[in-house]
């Protein structure tokens, strides 16, 4: 008995140390890239913000299947679900923005924005991508978010890459 109160209080006061810890890790996490694209800035936009075109340089996109839920292909109200796996809807749109909200298989959300910015001759476009996830106090969220940048940085440099060379290509 006096081995299972011990077992008891060490990961009593351990799990409070993990949970400590996470807390000073922000609650929110960003992840964002940017690039310049030698094309106007309607093309872009048009680009971003109609999902038929996602096929042609979002990294997964590319080789799953896109069920549109909503019959809506562009702009808020749209919605798709991209191969087996997320649900992505259009939240809202400014001139220079477009929301989204991403929801995974398991349930996590995640907001991305693409932003708009054009030269003053309109001949470069200036498109930056960025996830933003809203974190709970659970240790285990906060220490993997850690990952984000690592795990979604690459694919969006990649995807916006593609976009780049499908844009620069018309």
């Amino acid at each position: 008995m006096r081995i299972l109160k011990l077992v008891l209080a060490s990961f009593f006061i351990l799990f409070a140390i993990v949970t400590a810890i996470g807390l000073l890790f922000p609650s929110k996490v960003v992840v964002s890239r940017a690039i310049n694209i030698s094309t106007n800035y309607d093309t872009a936009y048009k680009y971003l913000d109609d999902a038929k075109y996602w096929k042609l340089w979002m990294d997964g996109a590319d080789t799953a299947s896109i069920a549109f839920l909503s019959a809506k292909t562009a702009g808020p109200g749209t919605a798709i679900k991209i191969g087996s796996g997320g649900e992505v809807s259009f939240t809202r749109s400014t001139a220079n923005s477009i929301y989204t909200e991403w929801k995974s298989g398991g349930g996590n959300i995640q907001k991305s924005i693409f932003t708009l910015l054009k030269d003053t001759a309109n001949s470069i476009t200036t498109v930056q991508w960025s996830f933003e996830q809203q974190l709970n106090w659970y240790p285990w969220e906060r220490f993997g978010s850690m990952a984000n940048d690592k795990i979604l940085g690459p694919v969006m440099e990649q995807s916006l890459g593609k976009l780049k060379f499908v844009l620069e290509k018309k």
